[in-house]
């Protein structure tokens, strides 16, 4: 039995949580003892050891930092997440130091956390998991352009003051700042098509996404529109505005939506789901899936041959909604300057698009094929391999 260290620090939503905790459970009935050390530990099982993550500045809400334009690399949200903030990097390794000292992990699994990265160098086994936008490829020169704007901030600079980090906490320089994502395996879950790196990412570094369950490919008749919110965001208003008068049966979950909203849309005709919906059902009766472009439910509509259309909200989203429309099996939509009309008009046009169900339908054989070894299985069977090597 070996001592596996799950640590993860970035992100936000069930994502994370819930594939984290599937890998423990495949990395337990092996045999190993997962201990987990989190971003978010409420939603974590009470059956397994829990540690809280370093959190990074950005995720302290009561600290005031100054705005800054919206990143155009993974270097500019390094920046704004508070790597250049002064002893802000030395501070998170020593709270994995820490974390070390205690757990004493014979291998280390690390699901979008850098700092985690930088400072289990050495000392264990490491396996990097998680998107492609979250686990760049470490032998890059330096982070590219997502966005095809220029980097808000000097990359040099940046590389400067993390290796000063680095020498405070005893560890030694790097020489690019995306040499921060070097591992001994890195495993990206996701399919090749959504990975905004996939030009400069070797083609064996793939594995399925995580997928909480399965659906049966669509037949086309579905007669629904499916829509998944988490919360508010820009322009949420006209978005419900429009599903309100696009007169398509539209049903709606939004784990974060206040109950007086809930009845205004069910008064509109919407029809609201409190609780998660399996996905089996979503993908039978849906003809479409709207959303923000979330990987695992992306992933899912690609498996089960439902078109998408994304109304994204940020770098990592846009970058999925861009890949969708590319490859002709979805639809990316800003809803920055749309009103209702606009909207509604959008939905019953893409609604109709017989061409992208049929796209959708013929594409969802290829995805199941790469998703065949689930994301669990196949993180625990690299970790074996680390462990054995």
């Amino acid at each position: 039995m070996a001592r596996i260290l799950i640590g993860w620090e970035l992100g936000s939503g069930s994502g994370h949580t819930l594939k984290l905790i599937d890998i423990a459970a495949e990395l337990r009935r092996r045999g190993h003892e997962p201990i987990l050390a989190v971003q978010q530990t409420g939603a974590m099982p009470a059956d397994y050891p829990l540690w809280q993550a370093p959190l990074w500045p950005a995720l302290i809400t009561t600290r005031r930092r100054n705005a800054t334009a919206s990143p155009s690399t993974y270097g500019d949200i390094l920046v704004a997440l508070g790597l250049m903030e002064p002893g802000a990097v030395s501070g998170l390794l020593r709270g994995w130091e820490a974390i070390f000292a205690a757990v004493r992990p014979d291998a280390v699994i690390a699901e979008f956390a850098p700092a985690l990265m930088l400072a289990a160098r050495g000392r264990a086994p490491l396996l990097a998991i998680g998107s492609g936008f979250g686990l760049p490829p470490a032998t890059l020169p330096a982070f590219p352009s997502l966005t095809g704007a220029g980097a808000v901030q000097d990359e040099r600079r940046a590389l400067a003051h993390l290796n000063r980090e680095l020498a405070v906490a005893g560890l030694p320089a790097i020489g690019a700042l995306p040499a921060i994502f070097h591992a001994d395996r890195t495993l990206v879950q996701a399919f090749r098509e959504l990975d905004p790196y996939r030009p400069w990412r070797p083609a064996g570094d793939y594995a399925s996404p995580h997928m909480t369950e399965g659906a049966a490919i669509a037949d086309g008749r579905g007669e629904e529109v499916f829509v998944y919110l988490n919360g508010q965001r820009p322009g949420l208003e006209g978005l419900l505005g429009g599903l309100a008068g696009c007169g398509l049966p539209v049903r709606l979950h939004d784990p974060l939506i206040a109950e007086a909203d809930i009845a205004i849309l069910e008064r509109a005709g919407l029809t609201f789901e409190r609780q998660r919906v399996p996905f089996a059902r979503i993908a039978e009766r849906s003809r479409m899936i709207i959303g923000y472009g979330g990987l695992g439910l992306a992933s899912a509509a690609l498996c089960a041959g439902v078109p998408q259309m994304i109304f994204p909200f940020d770098i990592e989203k846009r970058m999925t909604a861009a890949a969708l429309e590319e490859a002709g099996l979805g639809l990316r939509v800003e809803l920055a300057g749309m009103d209702r009309a606009a909207i509604a008009a959008l939905l019953i046009k893409a609604f109709a698009d017989d061409a992208l169900a049929a796209r959708a339908i013929a594409a969802a054989p290829g995805f199941r094929a790469r998703a065949a070894v689930p994301c669990a299985q196949a993180t625990a069977d690299a970790v074996d391999e680390l462990l054995a090597a």
